[in-house]
């Protein structure tokens, strides 16, 4: 998908990094954003631009400013939803006060790993990273993939944001200096059929994936066989149903039975995890994802905390 191409380094690129490096540290930034463009030509790869189909580069675009905007570019004004802009950073907590092997200071068991599904643009992957001495993002998108190793090697990485109609503006996606990168390991996978070597992981975090999939419910089976014993799994859903993502008949909740019975999709989620999991947290945490300036997706997401029971015998 990517190899025969190269990118050239023009000077409008150079005019939108400088533009945005208007203190010292962001123009370091703008250096390290020429050695990105210089990382994708060597490589082989050509960065997401104008010339990809249009709803591919806008997903990858709202991941970045998703995963790594600041809170100022994001939202703001004075009146808004401000408690919705830490979403990562809420699961990052449920992940690591849930995990019994961050607990443990003797190092005996080795290193703390987590698994991240779903992990896009990998914003929750280096975050697990602060915590988790290994960690590996999955999806199922090469495009995220690409675009996460990509500021795992070099730092930064542009990405437009959409102001009103045309008008747009040019930002850097950044990793906080304190994130050690060496700790992650990306990989595209399908996440209903993952690699047979993805187990014994201490945390598996899920984001907002659940409603993406083909096959939700054989995506939660899988989870028993990735976590050790006594190991959690942290799920985040706002159960957003739609059939171009997933079959009817997958879903987890969302319908009707027979005589108009409701069935929920937690309920739904609750009969693939109760066989080798406890829910032993659970709370609803809000998000917000930025589409323009002045118009923007809010929402509650359900997240439940699972810890992984021994197997019997």
């Amino acid at each position: 998908m990517y190899s025969g191409y190269s990118f050239k380094w023009s000077n409008r690129h150079t005019a939108a990094a400088l533009g945005v490096a208007a203190s010292a540290s962001a123009a370091y930034a703008a250096y390290r954003l020429y050695r990105y463009h210089g990382y994708f030509s060597r490589a082989g790869i050509r960065p997401i631009s104008e010339g990809d189909l249009p709803e591919v580069k806008r997903a990858v675009d709202e991941y970045l400013q998703f995963h790594y905007a600041n809170a100022q570019e994001i939202l703001p004004y004075q009146h808004s939803p401000k408690e919705a802009l830490h979403f990562l950073s809420r699961l990052m907590v449920l992940c690591e006060r849930n995990c019994l092997a961050l607990q443990d200071f003797t190092g005996e068991q080795g290193p703390v790993t987590a698994l991240d599904l779903g992990c896009a643009v990998g914003g929750s992957s280096f975050a697990l990273a602060r915590a988790f001495q290994q960690v590996v993002g999955v999806d199922s998108s090469a495009h995220f993939i690409k675009s996460a190793q990509v500021l795992q090697r070099e730092g930064v990485l542009a990405y437009t944001s959409i102001e009103e109609g045309e008008i747009t503006a040019t930002r850097l996606a950044q990793l906080p200096n304190d994130v050690e990168t060496d700790r992650v390991q990306f990989l595209q996978a399908d996440l209903c059929r993952l690699p047979q070597n993805l187990v014994q992981f201490d945390a598996v975090l899920a984001a907002n994936v659940v409603e993406r999939l083909a096959n939700p419910g054989l995506f939660l089976d899988q989870l028993a066989g990735l976590v050790k014993a006594s190991g959690v799994v942290v799920l985040a859903s706002a159960f957003s149903w739609c059939e171009h993502d997933t079959p009817k008949g997958n879903w987890l909740g969302g319908f009707y039975k027979k005589a108009n019975e409701p069935v929920r999709s937690l309920d739904g989620m609750k009969q693939h995890m109760e066989p080798h999991f406890d829910l032993i947290e659970q709370e609803d945490i809000p998000y917000l994802i930025r589409r323009h300036a002045r118009k923007y997706e809010w929402g509650v997401s359900c997240c439940t905390v699972w810890r992984r029971r021994r197997d019997k015998g």
